[in-house]
């Protein structure tokens, strides 16, 4: 089974577009997608963007019976999609949402699926993001959240958070915690990027990281391509091992992709699994591709 722990293609459902497309799944093997629901702050009054949340999980909902997904939230439908080949997806949020410890809205979503959250896109009233100067680190706020969301079973996410909202999340929470999105600051330099350090936290706590295919996340260009891509698996075999990495590809979620892998060209995935493949053991592809988020949620859910 082939898992992406961050896709934003519920952002973009329409009449002529749907939230799987031969593109952002597989062609060949069963799959599991996270689908990630994704409010920008951008001063919109938190209630407006609780309300936002609904509508897309009301899509998401009517997603799922349309295209006969398991919807992952527990160990038992996790099971039945893996040994039954089933696609399956799993419901997260991006950027907080708007959401509060107290909110209602969270114990909506936690009762639809929800599973995975990260508390910011960009610095909110929650935490401060990876491009924040100031770093303020998390809110009282925020730390409210991450303990409910704890107690929930909700896992968090540290893709997008500022260095030191990181170190406050790790001081917050004792569960396992996620990257779902992010790749390595020693390979390319963007505050988006993990440090060794906090990486080996991630990895000590029984997390994983997911490979993104944001070019700027891959290369300090702004362009990229495969051996970029192999740049940051490389490193993470290295320093890690093949039991840290996954992916976390950000399909529909960047407007650039790397050479060779733009959405017309069929399923991101396959041709990802081909590079991989050109250079590393079936084993470890197999670890990468999808077995490091299995056994992670069969821990977690």
């Amino acid at each position: 089974m082939i898992a992406d722990m961050h896709c934003d293609s519920i952002l973009s459902v329409s009449a002529e577009k749907g939230l799987i497309s031969d593109y952002n799944v597989s062609a060949r093997e069963p799959f599991l997608q996270f689908a990630a629901l994704f409010v920008p702050a951008e001063g919109r009054p938190a209630e407006e963007r609780r309300k936002q949340l609904i509508r897309y999980l009301d899509i998401y909902l009517c997603e799922t019976r349309r295209n006969r997904l398991v919807r992952v939230d527990r160990a038992l439908e996790l099971n039945r999609a893996v040994d039954s080949g089933l696609p399956g997806t799993l419901l997260s949020i991006e950027g907080g949402g708007g959401l509060f410890a107290d909110s209602e809205e969270l114990l909506t979503l936690h009762r639809a699926g929800l599973r995975v959250l990260g508390l910011c896109w960009d610095t909110n009233e929650l935490a401060s993001g990876a491009w924040d100067q100031d770093d303020g680190g998390l809110t009282e706020e925020g730390r409210k959240l991450a303990r409910t969301a704890e107690d929930l079973g909700i896992t968090l996410d540290v893709s997008h958070l500022s260095d030191r909202s990181f170190d406050e999340l790790f001081e917050t929470v004792g569960s396992p915690i996620l990257a779902t999105h992010s790749n390595f600051r020693a390979v390319t330099d963007s505050p988006r990027n993990l440090t060794l350090p906090m990486a080996e936290k991630i990895v000590s706590r029984g997390g994983v990281i997911g490979l993104n295919l944001c070019p700027d996340f891959l290369s300090s260009s702004g362009r990229a391509n495969g051996e970029d891509i192999l740049r940051h698996v490389d490193y993470a075999l290295s320093h890690l091992g093949d039991r840290a990495l996954a992916f976390g590809c950000d399909i529909d979620g960047i407007e650039e992709y790397p050479e060779g892998f733009a959405p017309d060209g069929g399923s991101i995935h396959d041709r990802l699994c081909d590079l991989l493949l050109s250079h590393y053991p079936a084993a470890t592809v197999s670890r990468i591709a999808g077995e490091n988020v299995i056994e992670f949620l069969q821990n977690v859910l």
